[in-house]
């Protein structure tokens, strides 16, 4: 899953729109398949990163592959500032920026490394870890958080300092295989039936056990109109019929769900959400 808007697919799609999943809004698309960390508007070294790092609270923002962290200005008009702003001005939380290519394993593999070598670059000892992903960004922080990883000697591993993963508008469900599992075919089972085509290694990765997953949906995706439940409701089928191999797994079986208007903010920048991270991380 890219999590990468995409064009109006046939007349179907179109029909079914309150179903589209993981649309992204606002900010520049950036190439590359790497993942790096960014500051200033640009990719930075971790120690660059470090450098500006205050306290110990680390919140890390993960948009959709190929977008970055303008992703999260979106609906400022209607909040008055980003999640990391407000955050950081109430609770101190430090904020720290990433990037992808794309939300494969080996995007995954990449963030784990770059986030462990900065808790250990991090001017204090973390207390605290918050993974916020957007769309396809909530798939890779998910992968990543799942992950093991080897640090410095007496370096905690900075997946057991995370104490939340926040997936906004990510497409929960998810097979390894599918007909036709590239172009339209896959855009299909993504946005009728909510549905992401990943790699095997990524759906048997297990969630994080003591971390608490939170996944935000569109109540638009929520409450499908009949066109698009119907169009949804038989791709299920086709995924979940006995003797197939496409059984739809859901990749955050235990997480708590909530379900929002954007009627006018999108999940990027939402006051719903402003009051749900201070809640929960004050």
């Amino acid at each position: 899953m890219t999590g990468l808007a995409r064009r109006p697919l046939a007349a179907p799609l179109v029909l079914a729109a309150p179903l589209v999943r993981a649309a992204t809004v606002g900010g520049p698309a950036v190439g590359g398949p790497d993942v790096a960390l960014r500051l200033g508007g640009r990719d930075a070294s971790v120690e660059e990163v470090a450098a500006v790092g205050v306290g110990d609270l680390l919140l890390v923002l993960v948009p959709p592959p190929g977008r970055d962290e303008w992703l999260w200005d979106a609906g400022r008009e209607v909040t008055g500032a980003t999640y990391a702003e407000r955050l950081g001005a109430l609770l101190d939380w430090a904020p720290v920026h990433v990037r992808a290519g794309d939300a494969g394993l080996d995007a995954a593999l990449t963030l784990s490394a770059l986030l462990q070598r900065l808790v250990e670059a991090w001017p204090v000892p973390p207390r605290r870890i918050v993974l916020v992903g957007y769309a396809g960004g909530g798939l890779l922080a998910r992968t990543a958080l799942a992950l093991r990883v080897n640090g410095a000697p007496g370096a905690p591993p900075w997946p057991s300092l995370v104490t939340e993963l926040v997936a906004l508008g990510t497409t929960p469900y998810a097979v390894t295989k599918a007909p036709v599992s590239r172009g339209v075919g896959r855009r299909i089972d993504e946005q009728l039936a909510g549905i992401a085509v990943v790699d095997e290694a990524v759906a048997a990765l297990p969630p994080r056990a003591g971390v608490d997953h939170l996944l935000v949906a569109d109540v638009a995706t929520a409450r499908p109109n009949r066109v698009g439940a119907l169009l949804g409701d038989l791709l299920w089928w086709r995924h979940r019929a006995l003797g197939r191999q496409r059984r739809a797994r859901d990749l955050f079986p235990d997480a708590e769900r909530l379900t929002l208007s954007t009627a006018q903010a999108p999940l990027s920048n939402h006051p719903a959400v402003h009051d749900a991270l201070l809640r929960r991380l004050a």
